[in-house]
């Protein structure tokens, strides 16, 4: 049975490695094995020490047996995003495992619902625009395309995008 939760700092070091574990699945093929190999745990668990600490970021997590099998991050806008949207979906993966039972889109749902208590506007979401099954998710929600660039990853040229999500209040009732 699905749970879900926030984050407490206990869970960082699961979280890091499952974000490792996701962008290897995501963007296998897509991005440099050797790139994809060489992600590290422990940058990861730096970066979500603070993200779990801080109280302006929303992070919700799905936990199947106590094991956690995705998340969700969201607050306001980076700079990268912030003339997209006021807010900003920061990450969003789910283990490959537990693909197509609902979890994403009842993680954007609840970032949706945090947002629009925090008086925000409208949600934007940066990925890697060769991953073909994101963009059709975030579509199937709602989402449409604001941005189209280019970032270097690993020294290749990668297209990246934004969709940007105006209609919170239809995204939060989406799951």
């Amino acid at each position: 049975m699905l749970h879900y939760r926030t984050p407490t700092l206990h869970d960082v070091d699961e979280l890091s490695r499952l974000h490792v574990l996701c962008w290897q699945q995501a963007y296998e093929g897509l991005l440099p094995a050797e790139f994809l190999r060489d992600l590290s745990v422990e940058q990861r668990a730096a970066s979500w020490r603070l993200t779990v600490a801080d109280p302006e970021v929303f992070t919700l997590v799905g936990s199947v047996h106590d094991q956690i099998a995705g998340f969700v991050s969201c607050g306001p806008s980076r700079k990268e995003a912030a003339s997209y949207g006021d807010g900003e979906i920061y990450a969003i993966y789910i283990h490959r495992d537990y693909y197509r039972k609902g979890i994403g889109r009842r993680f954007m749902a609840e970032a949706a619902k945090f947002w629009l208590a925090k008086g925000g506007h409208s949600l934007v979401v940066m990925f890697i625009a060769a991953n073909a099954q994101a963009e059709s998710f975030y579509q199937s929600l709602g989402g449409v395309q604001a941005w189209e660039g280019m970032f270097e990853i690993a020294g290749i040229p990668v297209l990246d995008k934004a969709h940007l999500f105006n209609n919170l209040a239809a995204l939060a009732a989406s799951a």
